[in-house]
């Protein structure tokens, strides 16, 4: 009765989070790409226990911000229904305690794991209908044709010298705050420590996390030609979003995927701009808020293997392998392979990986490594939750997603123009699990298999 109370406030107010898939019947569990992967590979009980629990976790993390940003009214009609005092933090303590409680009751169920293996499913980022009704297979073939040519456009640029590249300002880097140096053997014992679990996952702990963060926290080179170039926090002015360029943040979280069918650890950067606009972005993508999210992926023993980088919206999607790791691109039928207009830079990461933005429009222009210089903006590290839970006055927290994952004020005009691609509301910036990254096949960002899909590695 409880979790059902809260859900249907947390429906009616509109502040589901919606990162992570509900799993029908289990109200204390929520799952993501890599733990329903996870389903097929349950070999004992501490396994099963373990996959359970990660689970349980993410349901509980989902609630915080959700109960977060429940308004106040709400809050009170919870806390009356429960004889609890009328305190977000009561309702939290609660979640946990039934979430306990109704997973040890499940538990002693003998069909629990075949009932929850079937509850556990993926959820997709297309509609198979917009598809039918926009003549996919029709608007495919210019759509393909209009992807080639904007990823050899973009692959030239990635090919210019730095002296050739063209800016429009004044070229700003960026740069973690109390960033650490790359040890190869520190790396390597993190690693292994995070290893130590029943489904070998890397799950570094909260410090080794901090230190990985710092590690490989990318430099930002922003071709700054206006307020619209300034990367910065996410906050709430005027019941609008907009980003305070006088803090430069970076958003992280942790995610996992394969490479070669084992468990691998991916760190992911988010930065953002108050709006993409500027002579060099298209007229139909330009609005409110935009950004890039970097995602470094290491190998079992903390090298990196792979870099890959998308604008929040999903687009622009591209990978930036080891090239001496890479056997071949797998073609992909029906889809447009993968893209690679560049490689990790041989410097990376002894040196810091460096991505130069170009203004306006957002796009990488060149990948490269390099040391942070002494003239730097100096951005912090926030965890990726703050913005599931933004302060929008002095009682009130607001997630700057809808409970469908879509940037709120992020309207563009090609939402209604690529309807045949499948893709609702594309151009909008997305919540974490909910990037579409292809208009022609389908491939979503957090797949977990996405690296063992399109490459075949030495």
């Amino acid at each position: 009765r409880f979790f059902d109370e809260l859900d249907s406030a947390v429906y009616r107010s509109g502040a589901r989070n919606g990162a992570y898939f509900a799993v029908p019947g289990f109200p204390y569990l929520r799952a993501d790409r890599f733990l329903v992967s996870l389903k097929d590979r349950l070999k004992n009980d501490a396994q099963k226990d373990q996959w359970v629990r990660l689970m349980q976790q993410l349901d509980i993390a989902a609630r915080k911000t959700e109960i977060q940003t429940l308004p106040a009214s709400e809050v009170e009609k919870l806390a009356a229904a429960f004889a609890l005092k009328p305190e977000r933090r009561m309702l939290q303590a609660k979640a946990i305690s039934y979430s306990h409680k109704l997973l040890a009751h499940d538990q002693r169920q003998s069909d629990f794991f075949e009932v929850l293996e079937v509850a556990v499913q993926n959820s997709s980022e297309y509609s198979t209908l917009m598809r039918i009704f926009g003549l996919y297979p029709l608007a495919s073939i210019p759509g393909a044709s209009v992807t080639l040519r904007v990823n050899d456009e973009i692959a030239e640029r990635h090919q210019l010298p730095e002296d050739e590249r063209s800016t429009l300002g004044t070229l700003t880097v960026y740069g973690p705050n109390g960033g650490l140096g790359f040890s190869d053997q520190e790396i390597r014992k993190i690693m292994e420590r995070s290893k130590q679990n029943p489904l070998r996952i890397p799950l570094p702990s909260a410090g080794d996390q901090k230190r990985l963060l710092e590690i490989f926290a990318p430099l930002i080179i922003q071709d700054l030609a206006a307020d619209y170039d300034k990367l910065g926090a996410v906050v709430w002015t005027d019941k609008q979003l907009s980003v305070n360029p006088d803090k430069p943040v970076a958003y992280y979280y942790f995610s996992h995927a394969y490479l070669k069918n084992e468990p691998v650890l991916q760190i992911n950067y988010v930065i953002w701009y108050s709006e993409r606009s500027g002579p060099k972005s298209p007229g139909i993508e330009r609005g409110n808020m935009d950004g890039l999210t970097v995602r470094v992926s290491l190998d079992g023993h903390g090298s990196p293997f792979i870099v890959d980088i998308m604008n929040n919206c999903g687009c622009y999607h591209f990978f930036a392998p080891r090239k001496e790791k890479i056997q071949q691109i797998r073609p992909l039928p029906l889809a447009i392979d993968a893209f690679v207009p560049t490689g990790l830079p041989d410097d990376f990461p002894t040196k810091r990986l460096t991505i130069s933005v170009i203004s306006g429009w957002h796009q990488v222009a060149n990948l490269d490594a390099r040391r942070i210089p002494l003239d730097f903006m100096p951005y912090e590290l926030e965890p990726y939750q703050r913005l599931e839970m933004l302060p929008k006055n002095d009682t009130q927290n607001e997630s700057m997603f809808t409970a469908r994952g879509i940037g709120k004020y992020s309207e563009r005009i090609e939402s209604d123009i690529f309807i045949p691609m499948g893709v609702p509301q594309v151009g909008r910036m997305r919540q974490r699990g909910h990037h579409a990254i292809k208009f022609v096949g389908r491939a979503h960002f957090d797949d977990p298999y996405l690296f063992d899909k399109h490459f075949e590695f030495k």
